[in-house]
């Protein structure tokens, strides 16, 4: 909860806080710092969690994660609160896709419950996030993140004092290093970093996209992702029996799961960005404070809430995740249409209408969250079960990630054609060169100034929806992927997890996982 619940704390205090800094070119770097570490290590928190147990893993990503909180909270500088963030970013990262998987295997008796408190946590998340601070940032904005500390503390202490004990397989710490995949860690956090870097730099006009900076990024980045490819495939087909890969490609050749974690992807680039840009755009365009942007998300977010619980509810009985998964990306196509297309002049009567409209998209992205957590659960192997939650947890903040970047691109796109050179703004280069970097640059500008970014950014909010509705048509086409006419029941699925388990465990195996069934009982009584 704490790792998502940081994820859009700032989204809110970001003015603030590049107002108490000084800095607002830089300040978007706050959320994709965070976002780029997030993303880069879910899998191999997951991994290493089938090595040296979750309840190690865990207390390393508390500990990452609170720590560098206090960087964070300290920080007098834009640099250091950027450093800060992307460290701290890492133990989001731990924190978010060991939770998921500790709920499979240590939570509820009955798993469209665990699917609806997956769910449910990560919309409760958005809703505190945008609230907590926009309410924090008016008292101070480093209250964000020393929040973190204390439950942070006890967290910890709950880790080690009620954690059931683990029964694994025992491993000196030599074998347990050699079965690192330090190869596919490096690729793939070589790959996404590059690749996002090289989008946003070129995206906010810090460099063109012809100069060999960001050309060097793209490629570097697209080579790191075939030798991914390519080391995966190494490892799968047996090359390797001592190192175990950060992404068995099993999982990736299961229609079923593949179109859950694609959908995943899509709906994340367009529910994260739009918790980010939505308070932006009540903040610039229609002058709210930090708090009254949080409580305009409420509808979007306790929509989709309510759909979390709903999602897991509709399969108590029966296996309908993929129904629900169609339905939801339908609701989120319709969602996003109605806020494309309304239209009219801009004026604060108007925010009653958008708000409806994200009502509607926020309850498909709760049944959505619901689904696809259960789906991965179902679909996977047990000795994959880790790496496949894992991997849902990282396609999300992947897909989030570029839907803000791609949000970046579209905004000074548009800035640079109403209010570039030529176009006779009061804008001079330097003003211009912040808006690039960061909207929220606006604030200091002069009136006159500011009603023209405005303008602007009512355009661009226009063309990002649209963008978004296209992603939103592709999830829902990809969403049938996962239909199977006969899907078998959920526990039936379980139960064949808790046989690959049982069967496949011994002491020569080289079996990393908890051994026996114990990992999904809850899930199978």
């Amino acid at each position: 909860m704490f790792s998502c619940l940081d994820t859009s704390i700032v989204s809110t205090a970001l003015v603030t806080i590049s107002v108490d800094l000084g800095n607002s070119q830089d300040a978007t770097w706050t959320i994709l710092g965070y976002l780029l570490t997030y993303m880069s290590f879910a899998v191999s928190f997951s991994k290493l969690s089938d090595i040296y147990g979750r309840k190690n893993l865990l207390a390393v990503a508390w500990l990452f994660f609170s720590g560098f909180s206090i960087l964070c909270a300290s920080a007098r500088t834009m640099t250091q609160l950027i450093i800060g963030r992307a460290l701290q970013g890492i133990g989001g990262s731990g924190l978010y896709s060991l939770a998921q998987v500790c709920l499979v295997e240590q939570g509820p008796n009955r798993p469209e419950v665990v699917g609806a408190l997956v769910g449910l946590t990560l919309s409760i998340s958005y809703v505190l996030g945008p609230l907590l601070g926009g309410a924090i940032s008016g008292w101070s904005w480093r209250g964000v993140f020393w929040i973190n500390v204390p439950f942070g503390a006890l967290a910890m202490i709950g880790v080690y004092t009620l954690w059931p004990e683990e029964r694994r397989t025992k491993y000196d710490s030599r074998t347990a290093i050699s079965k690192i995949d330090f190869i596919g860690n490096t690729l793939l956090i070589g790959a996404t970093i590059l690749l996002f870097f090289a989008i946003e730099q070129a995206g906010s006009f810090v460099w063109q996209w012809s100069s060999p900076v960001i050309i060097c990024s793209l490629v570097v980045s697209g080579v790191c992702w075939i030798l991914l490819s390519i080391w995966e495939s190494y490892l799968f087909y047996g090359r390797s029996q001592q190192i175990e890969p950060i992404f068995p490609l099993r999982l990736a050749v299961g229609r079923v799961y593949l179109s859950c974690l694609i959908v995943t992807l899509l709906t994340g680039f367009i529910y994260i960005a739009l918790v980010i840009t939505i308070p932006e755009r009540l903040q610039i365009v229609y002058g709210d404070n930090p708090l009254g942007a949080g409580i305009h998300l409420l509808p979007m977010l306790g929509c989709c809430a309510f759909g979390s619980f709903l999602g897991g509810a509709v399969s108590k009985q029966k296996n309908l995740t993929s129904q629900t998964l169609i339905i939801a990306s339908g609701l989120q196509v319709l969602g996003l249409g109605l806020l494309y297309g309304y239209t009219g002049p801009d004026s604060p009567t108007q925010i009653r209408f958008m708000l409806g409209f994200t009502a509607i998209y926020g309850l498909g992205v709760g049944l959505c969250f619901a689904a696809c957590t259960m789906i991965a659960a179902i679909e996977a192997r047990n000795d994959d079960l880790a790496t496949a939650q894992g991997a849902v947890a990282q396609s999300r903040i992947f897909g989030g990630a570029l839907g803000l970047a791609v949000c970046t691109v579209l905004f000074n796109e548009k800035l640079q054609r109403a209010l570039g050179p030529g176009s006779g703004s009061s804008l001079s280069p330097a003003d211009l060169d912040e808006l690039h970097r960061s909207p929220i640059a606006v604030v200091h500008l002069s009136a006159e100034s500011q009603l023209e970014v405005k303008a602007v950014y009512f355009g661009a909010f226009r063309n990002q929806m649209l963008t978004m509705l296209v992603v939103a048509i592709a999830a829902a086409l990809v969403s049938f992927g996962t239909y199977r006419a006969r899907p078998s029941p959920i526990i039936e699925a379980m139960v064949g997890h808790s046989k690959d388990r049982t069967g496949d465990v011994d002491s020569t195996a080289g079996e990393t996982e908890l051994e026996s069934s114990s990992s999904v009982r809850s899930l199978i009584h």
